[in-house]
């Protein structure tokens, strides 16, 4: 076999496992920056997971901002409603009788405060 005769076969067997391999795997452009990156990247679930907590991060932090304006509105002689206006319901409220005297004490787990309401009126902040 000469090698120009050589050359053409193995060019064609080159082809035809090129051919063959389109076929079975059907690759695309995206599949194959894919193949590239992902040792780079990671995993895609891995990349998900890490874009999501970002934005629950940034989220949560958000609410932390705007619940922290809201409780520097807190003031004592505020009713339970004006509370219930500015912070909405208390995670808990605990009923209690202290020397005759029957207070109310609202737990904000966000916010981290007590509160305590003496006579339908707040009385008492506490900071946790």
């Amino acid at each position: 076999m000469s090698g120009r005769q050589f050359r053409k076969v193995l060019f064609f067997v080159v082809a035809a496992g090129v051919a063959y391999w389109f076929y079975k795997d059907r690759p695309t452009v995206s599949g194959f920056v894919d193949s590239l990156t992902d040792p780079l990247m990671g995993s895609r679930a891995a990349v998900k997971s890490s874009e999501r907590n970002r934005v629950v991060g940034d989220a949560s932090e958000a609410i932390s901002e705007q619940s922290d304006a809201q409780v520097g509105s807190l003031r004592e002689g505020m009713t339970p409603n004006d509370v219930v206006e500015l912070l909405g319901n208390p995670d808990s409220r605990e009923d209690e009788t202290v020397e005759g005297r029957r207070q109310v004490r609202w737990v904000y787990k966000l916010a981290k405060r007590d509160l305590l309401f003496v006579n339908g009126r707040l009385v008492s902040i506490v900071v946790r």
